[in-house]
């Protein structure tokens, strides 16, 4: 059974259509899968990233408290050491005065009590300068000991930020399929099923083409008369 022409155009443009449709939609179902991909990746990325920063902000918070409490013991020890030498300055203060004044009050005149006053003022700043001395190694210890406490918080500093994350950029998200390309498919599959059924349609018939009328047969020429005779 044949089907007329117009239906057949009519399924060809549904069929076409329908396929235009599906194409259409797998392939907004392809760049929006992508796309929820990308942006997954990019929640897992910046979730570890933001980790990545927490842990940087409390290594540096630990650091920076070590650092405090080896700074505070240091300062501690040298206040230690710049009160016992203040104490050991006193004490040998009063241990040359009363030297000097046990040689005054000894009743001795003359060179001989100058000389053991002498003496005696001679080892008190002996004492003295070994004081100092030892208070100067007390503070050339505690600017080392504080650069050595400086350096190994930046270089615990350093590693911390070396295991740091990049930001992650936000993904671009892929454009899906146009719709003006899917009404161009469409318009593309009426005109295609146009286009069947007017290569399906019978062709319209033909006038018989006009015959010319037989021209009228010519009459046969007279015969020439013949000439007349003369008596």
């Amino acid at each position: 059974m044949c089907l007329p022409a117009a239906a057949v155009g009519i399924i060809t443009a549904v069929t076409s259509a329908v396929s235009t449709i599906a194409e259409y939609s797998a392939q907004q179902q392809q760049v929006a899968y992508a796309n929820a991909q990308a942006q997954q990746q990019y929640q897992a990325q910046l979730a570890a990233y933001q980790q990545s920063e927490l842990s940087y902000n409390q290594q540096i918070k630990l650091n920076s408290e070590a650092a405090n409490r080896a700074y505070m013991a240091e300062q501690q020890k040298l206040e230690f050491e710049r009160r016992k030498a203040a104490m050991e300055a006193q004490e040998l203060m009063m241990s040359s005065s009363k030297a000097q004044g046990d040689i005054y009050a000894s009743g001795r005149t003359g060179q001989s009590i100058g000389v053991m006053a002498n003496d005696a003022t001679r080892e008190y700043s002996r004492d003295l300068a070994t004081l100092g001395m030892s208070l100067g190694y007390a503070y050339q210890d505690y600017y080392s000991n504080t650069e050595g406490i400086f350096n190994s918080a930046q270089s615990q500093n350093n590693l911390a930020a070396s295991n740091r994350m990049f930001e992650p950029t936000t993904p671009l998200m892929a454009p899906g399929p146009s719709a003006l390309g899917l009404i161009g498919g469409l318009g593309g599959s009426a005109l295609g099923g146009y286009t069947s059924f007017s290569s399906l349609r019978a062709p319209r018939a033909q006038e018989p083409p006009k015959t010319k009328e037989p021209p009228k047969p010519k009459e046969p020429p007279k015969p020439p008369s013949s000439p007349k005779t003369q008596r």
